[in-house]
């Protein structure tokens, strides 16, 4: 906190001598703006009191305000600058006022007199109890507010004593001539603008410091206030002695001459530089917290998208190096035994012998998980003075600074994160609190992504085992099946195919799909397949199975909230005779291509789904086949996309058929499902069968092994 103490302002001259302002009193200040609630208030409302009780003139009755009355005005000053009033004014008493500033008169030609600066204190000095004069050519209404009572002056007003309580800064007054461009101003404000104090005193002389960069701008605001009476209030950047930029600050007032026209400057000018550094490291330091907060959100989201243990740690890598870390070992418990289960970035040798669970001989995971608590190691000299045994293994190192984070899973079993980082660092509280909270996130992403992982394996052999095994081998027809599952976790998807051979030597070929992605849905298909099955071994034709199908369905579904419905496309080939019979549930129409023809769609006869209606009765379609004649039958995966253009997929589909008629079966199924025409759909697993009418007599269907396709590759192939 500083303060300023004047008993004498800065006025313009008149008739060549010094012109004495009037005092503003305290009355006549602003009120006091409290800080600390109040208290302050009150302490605020007592100064101004015994700034009242010390400025009150005496009239005829005995009056108390002498040097007590002083000391109580003081004391109330210091209560209100102590309760935190930010501005206040108080009356100094006529014992304690400063010594006066004065500055010399300048010549009858407008250029300073020859006692300069030096001459100017002396002349205070000699004058310091001289009663000031009372030919100023600016009164005080000239300084008062518009709307305001002007100050008066005169033995019963005291002067005022500034105490601002904010921060230290460096400040000088001004008066600037402007007709005369003469500037009379205190030794700081020389020195604010890098320049020596027995400098010339004009307007350009104080430009010259601005940066050139700065200038047209501050000369724009120059001319802008040298237009009109009024305050102003101007920031600008100069040349420090040191040759460093600074910030500062003017506020002040312009003053109108004899005619009315803007003649003089005045003011104080402040060095802001401090203000503006503290500004900028609480701006920065707000916007690396938000950009913090940012990635620290990109980060959670990445890990709430992740499902799998690689993309776990696909999102760590670039999570953590947000935070500077490089490396990484997730270690877990798993049937009794602490393993890593993730890691990055570690030679094999380090991380084994870093992430060592083992409690001897001792590593930063033994010491989180066995004490529970984050330890943190600096540098890689702080490693070898806490495990010495580690300090040869480290030397070369891409990590110079560890973090070991202990993570508890849902069963309450420790496990750790060590985190390695390419500096040395101190890890402040906050980044402490970061990477334990970031070590939380990615033990819990990693269990999710376990359990996911573990469930979709049980699906996908849930799935495997409903579905027929083996490529599958038919008289006189040749067959292609695909199986891409797109679910995840345990959405075991209800689609399903089959191949029928029937007694009389025609082939059955089914395709369908059951509402929903569960098990109970999966489990339906299964049964839904090995109905649809013995209904067609017994004979029937395929508006029948369809039928029997339905009514077996339909009584399934006696509660409305369980109740599931199903689509299924029946085609019955019969390679001998060269005709072809069909009947459709609400499924996707097949496609039949006949050598040197184009693709067709067979969407005629498109019945009811089954399980909606048990009196629903299906029809049969017939059309004739050639040896050759290609048939594509598929689930809605494969032909229906998310509603942007319906028939996209039907057209590439066709288009792919059109290209492709002569192919390998198996190499046109892969084309049909790796079209780049096709719009995917997302959530549904696709079902397809290609089958070609060849005429040779083949053996009877049968199952025989097969080759599987792993499941990274989301694809069954059957074929």
């Amino acid at each position: 906190m500083y303060v300023i103490e004047l008993d004498r302002f800065l006025f313009p001259y008149q008739g060549g001598g010094l012109v004495s302002p009037s005092i503003v009193p305290g009355e006549d200040l602003p009120q006091p703006r409290a800080a600390a609630g109040e208290a302050a208030a009150q302490a605020a409302r007592a100064a101004q009191a015994a700034s009242a009780a010390d400025a009150a003139p005496a009239t005829g009755a005995a009056t108390t305000a002498d040097a007590g009355g002083a000391e109580s005005g003081a004391a109330a000053a210091g209560a209100a600058l102590a309760a935190g009033v930010i501005w206040s004014g108080v009356t100094v008493p006529a014992s304690a006022r400063p010594i006066p500033i004065k500055l010399s008169a300048p010549s009858a030609s407008g250029k300073k007199g020859k006692k300069g600066k030096k001459g100017c204190r002396r002349d205070a000095a000699a004058r310091r109890d001289a009663a000031p004069r009372q030919d100023a050519a600016v009164s005080a209404s000239d300084l008062a507010a518009p709307g305001q009572r002007p100050a008066e002056s005169g033995p019963g007003r005291d002067p005022v004593r500034f105490r601002p309580g904010v921060t230290s800064v460096s400040a000088g007054f001004f008066s600037w001539d402007m007709i005369a461009n003469e500037v009379v101003c205190e030794p700081g404000t020389y020195a604010l603008h890098g320049l020596p104090e027995d400098g010339p005193a004009t307007m350009e002389t104080f430009l010259s410091r601005v940066p050139e960069e700065d200038l047209a701008d501050v000369m724009a605001a120059l001319r802008h206030m040298m237009r009109s009476c009024g305050t102003y209030q101007v920031e600008y950047r100069v040349v420090g002695l040191d040759g460093s930029l600074r910030s500062m600050e003017a506020r002040g007032r312009v003053l109108p001459g004899p005619d009315g026209q803007p003649a003089r400057m005045t003011g104080l000018v402040m060095d802001t530089t401090t203000i503006w550094a503290s500004r900028e490291a609480e701006r920065r330091r707000l916007h690396e917290g938000a950009e913090r907060t940012s990635l620290t959100q990109k980060f959670t989201a990445a890990l709430a998208s992740a499902v799998s243990v690689d993309a776990i740690t696909a999102a760590a890598r670039a999570g953590l190096a947000t935070h500077g870390a490089n490396s990484l070992i997730i270690v877990t418990e798993h049937d009794g035994h602490r393993t890593p289960v993730a890691s990055y970035g570690f030679a094999p040798e380090v991380g084994r012998l870093l992430g060592d669970p083992a409690p001897s001989p001792g590593s930063p995971v033994a010491d989180a998980i066995a004490q529970e608590a984050a330890v943190f190691i600096g540098s890689a000299g702080d490693l070898g003075a806490r495990y010495p045994h580690l300090a040869a293994a480290i030397a070369g190192s891409a990590q110079q600074a560890w973090a070991a984070v202990p993570v508890p899973d849902a069963k309450g079993r420790i496990g750790a994160c060590l985190m390695g980082f390419a500096e040395p660092r101190p890890f402040g509280a906050e980044e402490r609190s970061l990477l334990v909270a970031a070590s939380a996130l990615l033990a819990q992403s990693l269990q999710r992504a376990r359990m996911y992982e573990s469930e979709h394996a049980l699906a996908r052999d849930l799935q495997r085992g409903l579905l027929p095994r083996g490529p599958l081998l038919a008289p006189g027809v040749t067959i292609a099946a695909r199986y891409q599952p797109v679910t995840s976790g345990l959405e075991i998807g209800g689609d399903f195919y089959d191949a029928i051979d029937l007694t009389d030597g025609r082939v059955a070929l089914v395709i369908g799909d059951v509402q929903g992605h569960n098990p109970i849905a999966a489990s339906l298909m299964g049964r839904l397949r090995v109905v649809v099955h013995a209904y067609a071994r017994e004979g029937h034709g395929p508006a029948e199975v369809m039928t029997r199908a339905n009514q077996w369905l339909t009584e399934l579904n006696t509660d409305p909230d369980m109740a599931l419905f199903a689509t299924c496309c029946f085609v019955v080939i019969d390679p001998s005779s060269g005709e072809l019979e069909m009947c459709r549930a609400g499924h996707p129409a097949p496609v039949l291509v006949s050598p040197g023809a184009a693709p067709v769609l067979l969407d005629q006869g498109d019945d009811l789904l089954l399980g909606v209606d048990p009196t629903e009765r299906y029809t049969t379609i017939k059309v004739p086949l050639s040896a050759g004649t290609t048939l594509v039958l598929a689930t809605d995966g494969l032909l229906e996309d998310d509603g942007r253009d319906p028939d996209c997929n039907v057209r590439a589909l066709l288009s792919v058929l059109e290209d492709g008629a002569d192919d390998e079966l198996e190499t046109l199924a892969d084309r049909l499902l790796a079209s780049p025409q096709r719009l995917t759909r997302h959530g549904d697993d696709i079902a397809l069968l290609v089958a070609r009418v060849d005429g040779a007599a083949r053996p009877r269907l049968r199952a025989v092994p097969g080759v599987y396709v792993p499941p990274q590759r989301y694809q069954q192939r059957l074929g």
